[in-house]
Formats: structure tokens, sequence, C-alpha cells
């Protein structure tokens, strides 16, 4: 199961809920808006002059690197952002520069951008407004969970699942590997190891490159392929394993800190039970950034079991160096209303920075989770 690769394990509503199929239509179905000091970025307006010009960009099914290369390109400089949002959606949110680039506007089918004024400082993003269209073939048990969970103020603050994928659940897996500088390995479970759910020729590409046949895997990934595309090249012109996973576009940090999240959602599902009851904002679990002798005896399973005691997250080859990962282990949940009017139900919730929706959606569904990411 899907969860359990990913070390989601216990779930805090303590009912005992049969699977349900809930699915969200993707991207219209799920919007998320950010929020900045507690209002939407869509409200948000700016001054006259400032050190910062400040755009909102909205962007649709569309995914956050592709876009900021894009609007990069567009403007001849990098924007700053707050936050990453989920691809697969319809999203908003604040994203600015040091000085004014020449484009007031611009709007393409999937991507939007309009200026909104100047800051002389940065943002207080306080979380993100959600608004999920929920679909199921039992509809009486759907509302059910919705008014359950409308009441209930408190969650795990488990590590969502577009951390990792859930039709190639492997980001962790890739990142395990650059964290044990096993570099062919890291290579091997990004462009090998085809999934069920992946495009018949996407599984043929990953064969072709186990078979050891990089010119047909190169020929059969396309373009937006970008980071298997770039590493095969680089074995191809005979490069060695880390000089090959250093080529991809996608930054190694955003692998490496997947395994950190893994590791966090293992060590909150086996304190889950010892943490109920004491549900507030002040609960930190620490995941540390070096493995070591004296540790936590949970922290110590855990490491035991992955066999990375001794191993640290600074990684200088890759010039990778994470810090303690410190999460509070309940996520809140703000202004929840339901919408029970429709064939399809809606849930709209506000959730802080760095807490996810589909951890919420996942207490309701209770099922497969490709079927809402």
């Amino acid at each position: 199961m899907i969860d359990l690769s990913l070390g989601l394990e216990k779930y805090y509503i303590n009912e005992e809920w049969a699977p349900l199929n809930v699915k969200i239509p993707r991207p219209d179905g799920f919007i998320v808006v950010e929020e900045i000091s507690y209002k939407p970025a869509t409200e948000w307006r700016g001054k006259d002059k400032g050190k910062y010009a400040v755009y909102l960009l909205k962007k649709i099914g569309i995914d956050h690197f592709t876009v900021i290369d894009k609007i990069t390109r567009l403007t001849g400089r990098k924007p700053n952002y707050i936050g990453i949002k989920d691809t697969n959606a319809i999203t908003q949110q604040i994203i600015y520069f040091s000085g004014k680039p020449e484009i007031d506007n611009y709007k393409e089918e999937k991507l939007e951008i309009n200026f909104l004024g100047f800051s002389d400082e940065k943002f207080n993003h306080t979380g993100n407004i959600f608004e999920l269209e929920l679909v199921s073939d039992n509809e009486n048990e759907l509302i059910k969970r919705l008014t359950t969970v409308s009441n209930v103020k408190y969650l795990f603050a488990y590590i969502g699942y577009q951390r990792f994928g859930t039709r190639r659940p492997n980001t962790h897996l890739v990142g395990k590997y650059l964290f044990l500088r096993q570099w062919c390995d890291a290579i091997n479970w990004l462009i090998g190891h085809p999934f069920d759910l992946e495009h018949e020729i996407i599984k043929e590409a990953r064969l072709a490159y186990e078979k050891g046949d990089y010119e047909k895997a190169l020929q059969l990934f396309p373009k937006k392929f970008r980071d298997e595309r770039e590493v095969l090249k680089a074995l191809i012109r005979g490069e060695d394993c880390l000089s090959a996973i250093k080529r991809v576009k996608t930054p190694l940090r955003f692998f490496v800190e997947a395994y950190q999240s893994y590791l966090f959602n293992k060590y909150l599902s086996l304190m889950a039970d010892k943490l109920r009851g004491r549900e507030s904002d002040n609960v930190i679990l620490t995941v540390p950034k070096k493995f070591v002798e004296l540790m936590d005896p949970l922290i110590r399973q855990i490491a035991i079991e992955e066999g990375i005691v001794g191993y640290s997250f600074n990684i200088p080859e890759i010039k990778v160096n994470l810090r303690d990962l410190k999460r509070q282990a309940f996520m809140r949940l703000r202004n929840v209303k339901v919408e029970l009017k429709n064939e399809s139900k809606k849930i709209s919730f506000s959730l802080d920075r760095g807490m996810y929706a589909t951890i919420v959606i996942r207490e309701i569904s209770r099922g497969d989770p490709r079927n809402f990411t």
C-alpha cells in the first residue's frame, strides 16, 4: 500500500471506517490560495514604490519548477517565492522580484501573472486556503465523514503525498541513496524501476535503461522527462554516476528533503498513539541531521531499520546540507466549511504553512490516494 511505503501508518480520527472511493476532479476541483497574514493572497495590494515588485501567480495543472523556469525566461530574472504549490491543481500565490521587470501582466493557457505593487518587506506566509470538490459513489458515507471532519480541530501533521509522488512514489528513494552516497542506486531509482500506473512508453524507456540500453531509453523518454534525459545523456558520454546525477534539473536537495520527510512520517507513526490527548501547536518532533549513537530510541529504531546509523544530511559531494527537521506533530484545521448541496460535495479549510490538504482527504477516504491526488 502506498501509505505504508511513505511512512503514513496511522489515522487521527478514531473511527473504524472502511476505505471509501473518493475522487477529486483535477485540476478544477483542487483550488489553493496562498495565505498572507491570514488573508488570501488574491487580496494583497502593494505600494507605489518599494524594494520588491510583487505579482500574483496563477497556475493551472503545471508543476512549480516548470513555471519558475518559464517566468525566469519571460522576465529575464528569477522570481522569489514563498512556497511550492500543488501541481495538479489551480493555485494562486505571491511571487516577487528585487526590482521591477518590464512586464506588468502576462497570460497563457496554464499560467498568469499580474503585478500587484511594491513592498519593502518580505511576506508573513501564514498558510494556505483550500477549496476541494469531492466525488464518491457512496454519498451518504461521504457526508457523514465530512461532517465528522468539520468538527475536528487537529490531525496528525504527516507530510503529504505530493512530497513523494503517488503514480511514481519514489522521490524519497532517490533521496535515500543520495543520502547514503550510493550515486548509481540513486540513478537507478530515478530512471529505472517502472511503476504500474505509468504510461507504457515510459515503462518501456525505464526497462531499456535497466537493460543498459541508454540510447534507446533516451529516445523513448519524452522531452518533459528532463531529469531522466539529462542523466542518460551524461551516462552515454561516459560520465560516472556522481557526475551524471548532478545533471538533473530538479535541485538534488528536493530528493534528499523527501527522504527526510519520509523519516519524519515514520517517526510520527511510531509516536502517534502516545501523542493522542496532547493536541496543540507546541508538540514538536525532530528528525536529526546526524544519526549518531545518542539518539531518541524510536529514531534509533528507524535508523537501524533504514541502515543509516552514522550518516548525516551534510552531503558535500552534491552541495546539500540539511538542518534537523523540526516539525509540529499536529496540524490545526482552521475555518472549516462543508457544502453538501450538489452531487459533488465541497470542503474548504485553511492550514498552516507546510501542512498538506491531502492528509485531510486521507482521513476521509482511508482508500487509494491515487484517486484524490
